[in-house]
């Protein structure tokens, strides 16, 4: 199994009975899902759709999104997810700048899509409405296999970061290959489980835990968007057993009123990440739903690279755990030289599911990706157990005056004042023209700068205390959380 037809059809092959996709009620087995594969492959190729043209999936979580991956892939062709939630303008990078020659996606966007898209490319409506997946009917469903090679590229996914435009990152049919293997075997994911995705498929984390479960042979239930009492009831009565999220998404579940007590029993892993895990947030889910959240670190360039499985989780919290299999994690000082046990220094990962670089971007590839390692650009230590704890990222540091500031550090004094909900720190220029040091904080109730201010002092040195402070109602997000920075300065 090299391609990702070929991951398709041998999943199909072993798990004929078994339940691939549930969404709100209707239920696709794996034959059903290979049939409608086949079918809209077929649809694709009589539209002129070639191998290397791309594909993009403008769709929410759904059957829909899953059968348009496939049957991308399937011809040759290359998909790229996108997110249904963006703004326009964002929609209109997307779909520029991969050079989309079609686009699927759903009744209620095509109005939009056909304002936005390209004059040479097509949009397919593909969800909701009369048309939807009938439109391909069952005299297509033999379907169309064009010859693929394993170094082919599959998907373009874009590395949003926390700065600057994305980065377009392109992935093979042999690095999703690894991808799945390295998550399900570290995680151990079988045909029995049952995987609930709120977290956006068209993501790389939704993405990853959508085709390890379909590597597993296991069934996904789809959701879309986040939906509190949703959750809560889908995992009580259709019995899930892991529950990838996002840290808000488990903060507002265990901060939800519920008029009963919750049965999470059927949950082995509830996994965090694309973001920190506050250790109270960690606290009072674990408190509530008897299950602890596992933190996952990974990335668009290479997937999943760690995750913490540890029995003592809580003495471990900090951790986002050891790397998963097949993947080699490295600490790096600035003079390219192996740090030691617990020094800090970059985290470096190789792994046979990363990309090669970025498109167009030469001298941003030659920094991130050295003798066969991609530089994350996190500062992290490892250590004598092998579990890797994260401490900031190398390029967010504010230099003040020749001080190195770690916006890491100040967020975590000010988010420990009781009435502040929310903070992020950025570097900006000063009325001097100097970098200072900016907070942006969401507050629980009514609070004045100086309050930050004196709450600061002695607690860190005085060049890192902010000399900007902003409030907002909320912090600017991506899909998973991470919080845009560039848009805070």
């Amino acid at each position: 199994m090299n391609t990702i037809p070929e991951l398709l059809s041998e999943t199909v092959a072993k798990h004929k009975n078994r339940i691939a996709i549930v969404e709100e009620g209707k239920k696709v087995s794996y034959p059903e899902l290979q049939s409608m594969v086949n079918s809209l492959s077929s649809y694709l190729t009589s539209l002129g759709i070639k191998p290397g043209d791309r594909v993009a999936i403008l769709l929410p979580n759904s059957i829909e999104f899953i059968v348009g991956f496939f049957s991308t892939v399937n011809i040759g062709a290359i998909s790229v997810p996108v997110n249904p939630t963006y703004g326009e303008e964002e929609i209109r990078f997307y779909i520029s700048h991969s050079m989309a020659k079609l686009i699927l996606t759903e009744e209620r966007l095509s109005k939009t899509v056909d304002k936005l898209k390209g004059p040479e490319s097509k949009v397919v409506v593909v969800k909701g409405g009369e048309r939807g997946l009938s439109i391909f009917g069952k005299e297509r469903e033999n379907g169309l296999r064009v010859s693929i090679n394993p170094h082919d590229e599959a998907i373009y996914l874009y590395s949003t970061g926390s700065t600057g435009k994305p980065k377009r990152v392109s992935r093979t049919h042999l690095n999703i290959i690894a991808l799945a293997n390295n998550h399900t075997e570290t995680i151990g994911w079988s045909e029995e489980d049952r995987i609930l995705l709120s977290i956006p498929m068209s993501h790389t984390y939704g993405f990853g835990n959508f085709i390890s479960a379909i590597k597993a042979g296991a069934c996904i239930y789809t959701v879309e968007g986040f939906n509190r009492r949703k959750i809560i009831d889908l995992i009580e009565k259709e019995r899930i057993t892991v529950f990838p999220a996002v840290p808000f998404m488990l903060e507002a579940l265990a901060n939800t009123p519920f008029p009963r007590p919750t049965d999470f029993s059927s949950l082995k892993f509830v996994i965090s990440a694309g973001a920190p895990l506050s250790k109270e947030t960690f606290e009072r889910f674990f408190k509530r739903f008897h299950i602890p959240p596992r933190q996952l670190y990974g990335s668009t360039e290479t997937g999943v690279i760690a995750i913490n499985l540890s029995k003592d989780i809580e003495n471990r919290f900090g951790s986002v755990g050891q790397p998963v299999k097949n993947v080699e994690v490295k600490i790096f000082r600035e003079d390219g030289s192996q740090a030691d046990i617990g020094e800090i220094g970059e985290i470096a990962v190789k792994s046979p599911s990363m990309t090669t670089g970025y498109h167009g971007l030469p001298e941003e590839t030659q920094r991130s990706f050295r003798n066969g390692y991609y530089f994350t650009g996190d500062l992290g230590k490892i250590d004598e157990d092998g579990y890797i704890y994260i401490v900031g990222r190398k390029k967010l540091f504010i230099n003040i005056s020749g001080n190195k500031v770690d916006p890491q550090e100040v967020e975590n004094v000010i988010s420990r004042h009781p009435k502040v909900r929310e903070v992020a720190v950025v570097g900006v220029k000063g009325s001097d023209e100097k970098e200072a040091v900016k907070a942006v904080i969401v507050p629980k109730e009514k609070i004045e700068a100086g309050e930050i201010y004196e709450f600061c002092r002695g607690k860190i040195s005085d060049f890192k205390i902010p000399r900007i402070i902003e409030f907002r109602e909320k912090l600017p997000k991506s899909p998973t959380g991470k919080v845009l920075r560039e848009k805070l300065r």
